[in-house]
Formats: C-alpha cells, sequence, structure tokens
C-alpha cells in the first residue's frame, strides 16, 4: 500500500474514532485469541487504545486501552494481557472494567498443545467485585499456517466469584470450549472468527458465550485498523443485568 494511503488511512480512522467512538461492554469473557498468536521468537507487545470526550450541551468522557507482552521460545509461549476501561456522562460514572490474563502455551509434536491461565476480572456495573479464573486444557490445531488458522479447544476451570450485595464469594467449575478461526484476505487484510463457550459443570444451561468478528487491516506495518462486532450472553446474569450484550467497534492498535 502507498505511503499516502496509508497516512489517509489512519487520518480517516481517527477521524472516524472521535465521532463514533465505541461504548464500553461489559464483556463475560475475555477474547484471548484473536490475532494474537505471533510466532516471533523474543518478547514482543501490543498496545490498542481510544479516547473521546465531549462537552457543552453533552459532557461526556470515554477511555479504553489495551495491551499485550508475550514471550516466545522454542516450544513455550507466554502471554500476559491486560484491558481496561472508563465512562462517564455529566460528570456520572455509567462504565467501569478490567481484566487481568496470564497465560501459557505448550506446543507438542504435532497439533496439540497445552494451555494453562489465571485471570481476575473487575467490574461493578456488572455487580462484579471480582472472578477469579484458573484452568489448565489441551488445544488443537486442524491448520496453522500463513494463510490462516482453525483451531479449537477445551480448558476445564475452576471460578471464584464476589458479586456485590452478596456476603461471602461463590466457587464453582466450568468448562471452556473456544474455537478460533482466520483467514488472510490479502498481504495486509486479514478476517478473525473466535467463539466461546462456557457451562458450568453442575448446570450445563448456565452458560456464558461470545462470539467475536474481526477485520484487521495492517496500515503501516506497525500500526493497524480493526473493526469488527461482537455478541455476549449470560444465560444466569446477576439480578438487574441483562443477559445479552453486543456492540460494534473500530480500533487501533500498535505492534512493537
Amino acid at each position: 500500500m502507498p505511503r499516502s494511503v496509508r497516512h489517509l488511512a489512519v487520518l480517516a480512522s481517527l477521524l472516524l474514532l472521535s465521532v463514533f467512538p465505541r461504548p464500553i461492554q461489559a464483556s463475560v469473557i475475555l477474547n484471548t485469541l484473536q490475532s494474537s498468536d505471533t510466532n516471533d521468537p523474543g518478547w514482543t507487545g501490543r498496545l490498542d487504545g481510544l479516547m473521546s470526550g465531549s462537552g457543552g450541551n453533552t459532557n461526556r468522557f470515554l477511555i479504553e486501552t489495551s495491551g499485550r507482552v508475550q514471550r516466545q521460545g522454542e516450544r513455550d509461549r507466554i502471554r500476559l494481557q491486560v484491558s481496561g476501561g472508563y465512562q462517564e456522562s455529566d460528570h456520572v460514572e455509567t462504565a467501569r472494567n478490567a481484566v487481568v490474563h496470564l497465560r501459557h502455551n505448550r506446543q507438542f509434536a504435532g497439533p496439540w498443545s497445552a494451555v494453562s491461565f489465571v485471570q481476575v476480572q473487575h467490574n461493578p456495573f456488572q455487580r462484579l467485585n471480582s472472578r477469579w479464573l484458573a484452568g489448565v486444557g489441551p488445544r488443537y490445531d486442524f491448520k496453522r499456517d500463513d494463510e490462516g488458522v482453525m483451531a479449537l479447544g477445551a480448558v476445564p476451570m475452576l471460578e471464584v466469584e464476589r458479586l456485590d450485595g452478596q456476603d461471602g464469594h461463590l466457587t464453582r467449575g466450568r468448562l471452556s470450549v473456544f474455537l478460533h478461526m482466520s483467514r488472510r484476505l490479502s498481504s495486509n487484510t486479514k478476517l478473525d472468527a473466535v467463539a466461546f463457550w462456557q457451562p458450568l459443570f453442575s448446570d450445563v444451561s448456565a452458560s456464558r458465550a461470545v462470539g467475536n468478528l474481526t477485520l484487521t487491516v495492517d496500515v503501516t506495518g506497525e500500526v493497524d485498523l480493526k473493526v469488527g462486532a461482537a455478541v455476549e450472553d449470560n444465560a444466569r446474569p446477576p439480578v438487574g443485568v441483562e443477559r445479552t450484550d453486543w456492540s460494534t467497534f473500530m480500533g487501533l492498535g500498535v505492534s512493537f
């Protein structure tokens, strides 16, 4: 792509983000798969961010950010992901959430690998004081090459949850089943589809799920533009929390 066209794309993206900022969505499941599996050896990282504000008749402030640091060895990958967001309208807080995720992947012979992770999440607007997750399980890559990825995994995990307005904590087991498909449409464009399903061991109908579709366009090599949509469902949400969320988004990311 010519440099002048890339610069125009970055400028257009920034203008779109300032006019149509993405509202914060309270994600029940962190997407840890999409566009994050890089095989570059050693240390790599990525930053994504969005900030928007307005005043006068409507006072609004919104900030969202996420980051990833990864170390890739010959057979092991360790990745730390952090994401968070804050939003207020007319000086009243309307959204706040934060997630920290630490993951280890161990590649075995052939298409098999092992996934282990620990995660903590905070979102008072879902009455979620804290949710700790820890799990380990297998992943199978049906396809992984320069053209794309198709992978399926199933990770049993322990969940410890503290809800606002309830004494003590709730401990239970879940299964996290995930499907990741991506395809490179051109030298600088990739389409990602990710789905998670997380039922309780004790009651399969009490499940959480998310589907995410993202188109990523490489703008300058280190900077890319992302456009997509997500749908989230919690079959047993806390009282006062909607069961289903959906969102569309557009954002810029920087890799290093």
